[in-house]
């Protein structure tokens, strides 16, 4: 039972940790929180407080990638395109 008992667990540690996100994918989720909250209409009394929540997620998920100078570049990549995005779109581009 013992033999069988340990492996299993070992496993289920693995296979519940390898489903970490990539910091490309963390900084697309921060993304499309962004624009979902933008596209909120300006008079919706959430539109600031969705703003906010993007923003803290940002936050914790740059205090992550931070210390690892390949992460931190794919994490600001992809931030760096959808924020350039989002400008365009607000001007009309």
């Amino acid at each position: 039972m013992k033999k069988i008992f340990i492996p299993l667990i070992c496993l289920s540690f693995v296979i519940a940790c390898g489903k970490t996100k990539s910091p490309k994918e963390i900084a697309q989720d921060i993304c499309d929180c962004s624009k979902k909250a933008n596209a909120l209409p300006v008079s919706d009394p959430n539109r600031s407080n969705a703003q906010q929540e993007c923003q803290k997620k940002n936050v914790e998920a740059w205090n992550k990638v931070k210390g690892d100078i390949e992460k931190a570049a794919a994490f600001n990549e992809v931030l760096s395109a959808c924020a350039t995005e989002q400008i365009r779109k607000s001007f009309g581009q």
